[in-house]
């Protein structure tokens, strides 16, 4: 069925790539043509419309984190427009609620709000990578008592999208707080020679390295800043991935990791295991594809 033979009072609103078109006559200005490649994204350039047309109250229905993430983040703007208030309908069957996203926006504070963007995305998403073991809970206690971090994250949560030193130095504190909040050191890869040498943590519970840092930063500005700091602007302005952690190959993207050489091949001396017999199954030389060392 065509959207224009729609038999409804209420405005029926279809996507289709960039342009949109509705059952009753509306202006479409603010939403075609519209680039964002997102649906996550798009969902607001939609509410930022309606909050533009006088609604006062709007429902989402999505699934997604990333959707509630955005909402909270962008609320401020929307209210600016005159929208009252703002619910995303999250679940299914007897799971489905609603949840009230003017209400976190007042629990969580302001400040944390402007910054919950690239903190959603530094601690992981579903395009960006998370710290092995270390969840979003202890992400977020830790930013609790890691006040400096706030302005960072806030910086980072807006486009246009620029790192500073400054901003990285600061990132570098903060994961190491994840990892052990009593660490003496803002050096990422001096604590990560302290947790292996000293206290003996397996290479799988330390810190990344400062190289994978850098790029993992890379990876969550882009997402961030670049698709989701643009929600509601319907021509979002393009960032090329190659400049924040990407690389092309062929026709596709590939995510660039760190630009060290693997540790498997620079320090093999350093992997052993304890196998008594033939490395196989959960052996580190095994999953590494290595021989046994002197040190097994």
């Amino acid at each position: 069925m065509k959207v224009i033979e729609l038999c409804t009072t209420n405005p029926v609103y279809v996507t289709r790539e960039d342009s949109v078109v509705c059952n009753r006559p509306v202006n479409l200005e603010g939403l075609s043509k519209c680039n964002h490649e997102e649906a996550d994204t798009r969902l607001f350039v939609h509410a930022r419309h309606a909050a533009a047309e006088g609604r006062k109250s709007i429902m989402i229905k999505a699934n997604d984190t990333d959707v509630l993430v955005i909402g909270v983040n962008v609320l401020p703007d929307l209210i600016n427009i005159g929208l009252q208030t703002l619910w995303i309908e999250f679940g299914q069957g007897k799971s489905l609620r609603w949840i009230p996203v003017n209400d976190i926006h007042k629990e969580i504070g302001t400040e944390k709000s402007d910054g919950l963007l690239f903190f959603h995305a530094f601690t992981g998403c579903d395009v960006v990578s998370a710290f092995r073991g270390k969840g979003k809970k202890t992400a977020w206690q830790t930013w609790d008592v890691c006040p400096d971090v706030t302005d960072v994250f806030s910086k980072l949560s807006k486009y246009p999208p620029v790192i500073s030193v400054h901003d990285q130095t600061v990132l570098e504190m903060f994961v190491i707080m994840i990892y052990d909040r009593s660490s003496p050191t803002a050096s990422i890869d001096d604590a990560r020679l302290n947790f292996s040498a000293r206290k003996q943590r397996s290479y799988e519970s330390i810190p990344p390295t400062r190289g994978a840092l850098i790029e993992h930063t890379k990876h969550a500005v882009y997402q961030a800043e670049c698709i989701w700091g643009q929600a509601t602007i319907c021509n979002m302005e393009n960032e090329s991935p190659g400049d924040w952690g990407w690389k092309k190959n062929c026709d596709m993207w590939m995510i660039i990791w760190t630009k060290l050489p693997p540790i498997a091949e620079s320090c093999q001396q350093l992997t052993k295991c304890g196998c008594k017999t033939e490395c196989l199954g959960r052996c580190k030389c095994f999953q590494l594809s290595l021989p046994c060392t002197a040190l097994c």
